[in-house]
């Protein structure tokens, strides 16, 4: 009987270590499904991150583009904006060739040219710059008027930009036509 006895004991306890294991087996399982499934949902938040991050690049690519083509569009807008103003080394000989092109366009004749330089303190007409050259011409007196507005207006459209900041003009003592006498006329070129 005592056989018997060893031999019931240890079926049960055989039965309940297989009891214990397949506990721990189906535990582990359990276990891990829950751990596959949360790194599985880390998984798929990594990917859509990275879905909506090269949805996220692509737009800003097709902006970038739009803007490569909006500058390329603009740069002879640049151009034009930096012509406005002459270099301090070469202002006076460019001045000096518009100056006679545009006399000799107009048909008047300059006796006297004159540069003088003035700094953004001595109320400077051209906002924003930080130098500008004072020319002060004088032209070959009397003078048709017609033929002195063409020269002005010609001036006031130049690049680099000339204004024009003062004229002196006065009627002739023997007044024909449309003649005027002019003293000085004092114009300012940007530089920079």
């Amino acid at each position: 009987m005592k056989n018997n006895k060893n031999k019931g004991m240890k079926a049960t306890s055989t039965r309940n270590v297989l009891a214990f294991l397949m506990f721990v087996v189906i535990v582990g399982a359990v276990a891990g499904f829950y751990f596959g499934l949360q790194t599985i949902k880390t998984y798929a938040l990594d990917v859509s991150h990275t879905v909506s991050d090269a949805n996220a690049s692509g737009k800003n690519v097709e902006q970038l583009s739009e803007l490569k083509k909006a500058l390329a569009d603009r740069e002879p807008l640049v151009a034009k904006a930096n012509s406005l103003f002459a270099s301090e080394a070469t202002y006076q000989s460019q001045v000096l060739k518009d100056l006679q092109k545009y006399a000799s366009d107009a048909g008047i004749t300059i006796s006297n040219t004159s540069f003088d330089k003035q700094s953004a303190g001595d109320t400077a007409p051209i906002p924003s710059v930080a130098t500008s050259e004072s020319v002060v011409v004088t032209v070959q007196s009397p003078v048709s008027y017609a033929r002195l507005m063409k020269f002005l207006d010609a001036l006031e459209g130049n690049l680099p930009k000339l204004q024009v900041t003062g004229v002196s003009l006065s009627r002739p003592t023997n007044a024909t036509g449309d003649l005027v006498a002019t003293d000085k006329i004092t114009i300012t070129v940007a530089t920079r």
